[in-house]
């Protein structure tokens, strides 16, 4: 194992950040909420906060569910934000992109990094695996975000502003692999090599 970093935020999404009808979608980030635990499960993830659980829009149990077999949990890097932000400005904030995890880690990594998984390793001593590591493809919506222009951008931008944000740089869909588990901020978080 190799230690990637440890967990600096944790967040759910209480609804869909993508707002409207096709075609006037936009993105809005102010449906993320950070909290300090999170329970994985197979269905996806729910926030714990002063006792009370909060289910994320991408767990299967959420009333407007927007889960698909791959986007049950997600993950980034501080790394990604700083690569995001120095192309696109400061509005692109860590956790803006809706991540569940946020990894305190300043290197770029593509999906080739995690062929073996992450194990995080919880202050109990727990350790929580997760596997199919898969790049969160980026949507023209949160594209758009990050272009922050007044009007629509042309397609050949909105194109290489897709290709900029995709291969991971706009984070990673994982699998829990095992039983349901919490992971807290402060946790570590390992980069696992098969032998």
């Amino acid at each position: 194992m190799h230690k990637l970093g440890t967990i600096t935020r944790l967040h759910i999404q209480t609804a869909s950040l993508k707002i409207g009808q096709r075609p006037y979608v936009y993105y809005d980030p102010a449906n993320i909420l950070a909290v300090p635990a999170l329970r994985l499960t197979p269905a996806g993830v729910v926030g714990l906060v002063d006792g009370r659980e909060i289910v994320d829009v991408h767990n299967a149990n959420h009333p407007q569910s927007k889960k698909r077999e791959e986007n049950g949990i997600s993950f980034n890097f501080s790394g990604h934000y700083r690569k995001m932000s120095e192309r696109f400005g400061s509005h692109l904030a860590p956790g803006c992109a809706g991540e569940n995890i946020l990894i305190a880690n300043e290197s770029v990594f593509d999906a080739t990094a995690f062929t073996d998984g992450l194990l995080i390793e919880t202050a109990e001593g727990h350790m929580v695996r997760l596997t199919a590591i898969e790049p969160a493809t980026p949507c023209a919506p949160f594209s758009e975000y990050a272009l922050c222009m007044e009007m629509k951008p042309p397609a050949a931008l909105l194109r290489e502003t897709l290709q900029f944000l995709d291969g991971g740089t706009r984070g990673f869909y994982t699998t829990l692999q095992g039983e349901p588990a919490t992971v807290r901020v402060g946790d570590s978080v390992f980069l696992m090599r098969e032998t």
